[in-house]
């Protein structure tokens, strides 16, 4: 279930509240959030074509996507996350202005933005590294899934990597070993939210002079 800010900042003080709405992320960040993930999404995806070029034997094809349904599924995702991370970092933000507030209760404005001001860097040094990795996995994931349906192909194996897991289904499919194409496109590497898991692939390889015609997101 989301987190839902509201409930902390119902508990605020008028002080705290107005250090809140001055701190708190609004619908421009969100728009900015949305652009940089979308980005980060589309260089990933990129990337990971032309690394599966690479792989069936095609190292010069470099992964171009263009405007179509692929982005807009893309942007959708950044949208989504977007929203996610604002409502988060909002609700944290209020729990940490609320936890000033029990520490000392008189403290004013200026006491709830110096603590405001120390706790920030500290929550996106936990939280930033974790964006980029599921931001750059999911496009990847995604990457591969299209990349061998569009080719049509699913000849070769695949591995789970990397090989250890908390969850049991990541650490189902790393017990499994080397399993085939087939089976690791039929069950994207997104187990779980923040699954830090993507398929290791070793396809077939193709002729050298079917290399230009194959599908790199044009």
């Amino acid at each position: 279930m989301p987190l839902d800010p509201r409930v902390i900042i119902d508990q605020l003080s008028t002080v705290q509240r107005l250090v809140h709405l001055a701190a708190r992320f609004d619908s421009v960040d969100e728009e900015r959030l949305r652009s940089e993930l979308l980005s980060v999404r589309r260089k990933a995806y990129n990337d990971e074509l032309s690394i599966q070029a690479g792989n069936v034997g095609c190292p010069g094809q470099v992964g171009r996507l263009g405007n179509g349904n692929i982005l807009s599924v893309l942007n959708e995702a950044s949208k989504t996350d977007a929203a996610s991370i604002v409502n988060t970092y909002n609700y944290f933000l209020a729990l940490e202005i609320q936890r000033a507030g029990q520490e000392n209760p008189r403290g004013n404005r200026n006491y709830y933005a110096a603590k405001v001001t120390a706790w920030n860097p500290g929550y996106w040094s936990y939280k930033y590294p974790q964006i980029v990795q599921v931001t750059e996995l999911t496009a990847r994931n995604m990457a591969q899934q299209d990349f061998y349906q569009y080719n049509g192909s699913t000849m070769g194996s695949a591995k789970l990597e990397p090989t250890s897991a908390v969850c049991p289904i990541c650490a189902g499919w790393i017990a499994r070993g080397i399993v085939p194409l087939r089976v690791a496109l039929s069950n994207p590497a997104n187990f779980h939210v923040n699954c830090p898991h993507i398929w290791d692939i070793r396809p077939g390889k193709v002729a050298k002079e079917d290399c230009p015609l194959l599908w790199m997101g044009a």
